[in-house]
């Protein structure tokens, strides 16, 4: 197995544990806070596609006008542009204010969803048609110090370890919703 078959590996498994857990997830649950100001399971959803298609197409690639939020017309379903936000004004999430975090759109289950599968697909795609030499080569982004495999390689360890906080959330819904079913 080669560098690139290593991260769709990881890319494809982490997409698998992601769709069998979401498929049984209601829109109450996705759209709940478990605390005040924690993000909410389609928040963090979007936020690992974004992280992805940032990584990819301006951090290892060099090309932010080719993110899919853009490409895809994301910007104009949603009425929400991101540029300019949070940390670095890379707009996914990371570094947002709460005064950020409010001018968020409340997101729903499909439109997150079809964003994060899409930036996947991208991501996949681009794997598949790098070669793993290029993917070696210096990274448009971060001057250079990284490989294009470490750029997405971040981004989609990222993704890993966001899946296990969607995982305690889902958790921590059944338990909240379970307590309270139970009161007489």
């Amino acid at each position: 197995m080669n560098a690139n078959e290593v991260l769709i590996d990881v890319l494809e498994d982490n997409r698998r544990r992601m769709r069998r857990a979401l498929e049984t997830m209601s829109d109450e649950c996705l759209a709940w806070n478990p605390e005040t100001e924690a993000n909410n399971i389609l928040i963090t959803l979007w936020h690992m596609g974004r992280i992805l298609d940032v990584f990819l197409n301006r951090q290892a690639r060099g090309c932010p006008e080719e993110e899919i939020w853009i490409q895809q017309g994301w910007i104009e379903q949603t009425d929400y542009n991101p540029a300019g936000r949070g940390q670095n004004g890379w707009g996914m999430l990371t570094g947002y204010t709460q005064a950020e975090l409010k001018e968020m759109p409340q997101f729903m289950r499909a439109q997150v969803f079809t964003y994060l599968y899409e930036v996947y697909d991208n991501v996949r795609d681009f794997l598949i048609q790098t070669s793993e030499e290029r993917l070696f080569s210096p990274a448009a982004g971060f001057e250079g110090k990284y490989t294009q495999y470490q750029c997405i390689q971040m981004a989609l360890l990222d993704n890993v370890r966001h899946l296990g906080e969607i995982f305690a959330i889902k958790s921590s819904w059944d338990r909240h919703y379970k307590m309270e079913s139970s009161w007489p």
